[in-house]
């Protein structure tokens, strides 16, 4: 996260409501001496940010202070655009119109350049049928951290390490490139090249545990290589990608 970006999510931290500095500083993975230095440079931005000294003290900003600029981050934009085609297969929805024209909004706030690296992102995000029922009932909760180390290798094109456990109950250990990422509701699915079996592999993200980055990838496997294509496609899904 560069300095610039953290600015502007403490910046909508402190316009939510009231923090302390210390839980700024762990909202945002740094440390309290940067979050004074952030504050410092709100300031020197004309941002009226108030702090209350003493115990039960905190920092917050004033109502009439100027609104922040919008900016968004490609993962940001990811992040709507995959709860809107979620919520795309609920029918009949209030506001569907309105969520489509903000996720565009979003979209076109994004410089050229994020705005390519975002339309290959999506092309690789799938939505399709519901979960078989037998899936529905084997279902466990997906851990919160595994999420956040997906979403890094995804994004970022790194290799990702987990402890795996498979519907027969068998566990492994694999190292993967993260191809794509495959919804049929409730169920998530992480669909990979697996790097040390040189072969490609889908995932359920409910049995992926101890999930740590790795190194940089030099390319990137093609989508054909491991996504159906045609009519014959046994998946039923469609990416949410334009």
């Amino acid at each position: 996260m560069t300095t610039s970006m953290r600015r502007d999510r403490l910046l909508g931290l402190l316009h939510r409501g009231s923090t302390t500095v210390p839980a700024a500083a762990v909202a945002l993975g740094v440390s309290e001496r940067t979050i004074h230095r952030d504050i410092a440079a709100l300031r020197e931005r004309g941002h009226d940010v108030q702090a209350t000294p003493g115990r039960g003290g905190g920092v917050g900003i004033a109502p009439e202070s100027r609104p922040r600029p919008v900016h968004f981050e490609v993962d940001e934009v990811v992040g709507l655009a995959l709860s809107l085609a979620v919520l795309e297969a609920t029918p009949h929805r209030p506001f569907a119109r309105s969520a489509e024209a903000a996720v565009d909004r979003a979209r076109q706030a994004l410089s050229a350049e994020r705005q390519r690296a975002l339309r290959r992102l999506l092309r690789r995000i799938f939505v399709g049928v519901p979960a078989t029922e037998p899936v529905r009932e084997s279902l466990g909760p997906v851990d919160d951290a595994v999420l956040s180390v997906f979403e890094r290798c995804f994004t970022h094109a790194k290799a990702m390490a987990f402890d795996y456990v498979d519907r027969g109950g068998a566990s492994s250990s694999r190292r993967v490139e993260c191809l794509a990422l495959l919804h049929h509701p409730p169920a998530w699915y992480v669909v990979a090249w697996d790097l040390d079996r040189d072969a490609s592999r889908v995932f359920r993200m409910d049995r992926i545990t101890a999930a740590a980055p790795g190194d940089a990838l030099v390319g990137r496997h093609a989508l054909a290589e491991v996504i159906p294509q045609g009519p014959d496609d046994p998946w039923e899904r469609r990416s949410i990608g334009r």
